[in-house]
């Protein structure tokens, strides 16, 4: 997954989910800032993006991540982690 496919997804789970207009979601736009989310729309945020994406994360993992773009960068991070094979490849 891209980060610009991650982004996409996020702004739609932010307009649909928490009813932001879907012009104030820009890469740069923060959370509780440009968006007006409070700590709990945050705690639900996170587990929307945790089940959207499929990706086990900690509310900590999300700490530092204060703008869209930081989010869709480690989300694209985590599932291009967890698709990534495992151990030596077996021979064709």
């Amino acid at each position: 997954m891209t980060s610009e496919e991650a982004f996409a997804k996020l702004k739609e789970l932010l307009v649909t989910d928490f009813r932001i207009p879907p012009a104030k979601v820009t890469p740069s736009a923060t959370f509780r800032g440009a968006l007006g989310l409070d700590s709990l729309d945050s705690v639900d945020f996170i587990y929307l993006v945790t089940k959207t994406f499929g990706v086990k994360a900690d509310t900590s993992d999300f700490r530092e991540l204060h703008t869209v773009q930081l989010v869709a960068d480690f989300i694209a991070a985590r599932v291009t982690a967890l698709a990534a094979p495992t151990g030596p490849s077996a021979p064709t």
